[in-house]
């Protein structure tokens, strides 16, 4: 664990210093304000504790993916929350101080925590958030700063909140449009299953009784039946393991890129992602050039909302050619 060396500054102006092993300097700040300190300054220091590893815990790494916490929902409830309070002018320290009791997630809370004590230290907002990228993303950032020059940050956390709120009931309308295809698919999948288990069987045991001769697709099939029917327990292992296989080549380099493509090039699905992936984009960078954000700027964190990896390489280009080429948005 790294260990810190801090400068701190306690109720009666009293200089303290000292060093504190933590995991990253946000806990150093949250310690010494438990302890009644206002930090002046943290820093690593260079000798830090070197931890022990096993061979297995070498051998095995948890992926990026699992390790990544989805702040939407938090972040979502906190800027409504923010924004109500600063539109009847209560401070910011003030507001978090409200805010914070009032955060379901112990994780979101801390990073607010973290907020209030930078802003307390005479930091501005939109640089404080920036000490978080995990939880405020630079659109969120670059909007609270535009607010916080423009003296509008109240009307910004509108309509970042009305924003976020829409980006959330897109999400529930994708997820409700997707539960009738996969309960049908399930459900499909579960009826092929009982047929080739339980009815194949019994067509051929009348078939056999007749030492008919049976065309291949039959034969096919009833090899099908018979092996499905002995090692049910074993193909259940088997598909358990084909679909969580599946899970991570899909957040891998290659299963990345096969899952853009596909998105982009599968008939009648790719129509859809496209229109939703480009209401996204639209919907952001209006909302970027609302808040008084320049254009470059704004279509430079725009492409950021877009998880389609391929379509984000036309944007790029697109990008390229109004902000380095100087041809008109609406022809790139």
């Amino acid at each position: 664990m790294p260990i810190f060396h801090y400068q701190a500054f306690d109720a009666s102006g009293a200089l303290h210093k000292g060093t504190q092993d933590a995991a990253n300097e946000s806990e150093v700040r949250q310690l010494l304000r438990s302890k009644n300190l206002f930090p002046k300054e943290i820093r690593t220091s260079r000798f830090t504790r070197k931890s022990v590893k096993t061979k297995s815990s070498e051998r095995f790494k948890v992926p990026e993916f699992a390790k990544r916490r989805n702040y939407a929902k938090s972040l979502m409830l906190f800027t409504r929350q923010l924004e109500v309070l600063l539109d009847a002018t209560i401070p910011y320290d003030k507001a978090f101080q409200l805010i914070i009791p009032q955060t379901e997630d112990h994780s979101f809370q801390s990073i607010l925590s973290d907020i209030r004590g930078r802003l307390l230290e005479g930091e501005s907002l939109a640089n404080s958030m920036e000490k978080h990228p995990q939880a405020f993303p630079d659109m969120y950032v670059s909007m609270v700063r535009s607010g916080e020059n423009a003296g509008t940050l109240g009307m910004i956390m509108k309509r970042l909140a009305d924003y976020y709120e829409r980006q959330d009931r897109l999400r529930s309308q994708i997820r409700s449009a997707m539960i009738y295809p996969a309960f049908m698919t399930v459900f499909g999948f579960a009826v092929v299953v009982f047929m080739v288990t339980n009815i194949v069987p019994k067509i051929t045991r009348i078939f056999e009784s007749r030492d008919a001769a049976l065309p291949l697709p039959t034969r096919l099939l009833i090899g099908l039946s018979d092996l499905l029917s002995g090692n049910l327990l074993l193909v259940g292992i088997m598909l358990v393991v084909l679909f969580f296989s599946m899970m991570f080549f899909l957040r891998s380099s290659p299963g990345r890129r096969l899952r853009d493509w596909a998105e982009l090039k599968l008939p009648m699905f790719s129509r859809i992602w496209i229109k939703i992936l480009v209401a996204r984009y639209c919907q952001t960078l209006g909302t970027l050039l609302k808040s008084g954000v320049d254009l470059k700027t704004s279509l430079e964190i725009s492409k950021h909302v877009v998880v389609n990896r391929r379509f984000i390489q036309g944007l790029e280009k697109m990008i390229i050619d109004v902000n380095n080429k100087g041809i008109p948005l609406s022809a790139a």
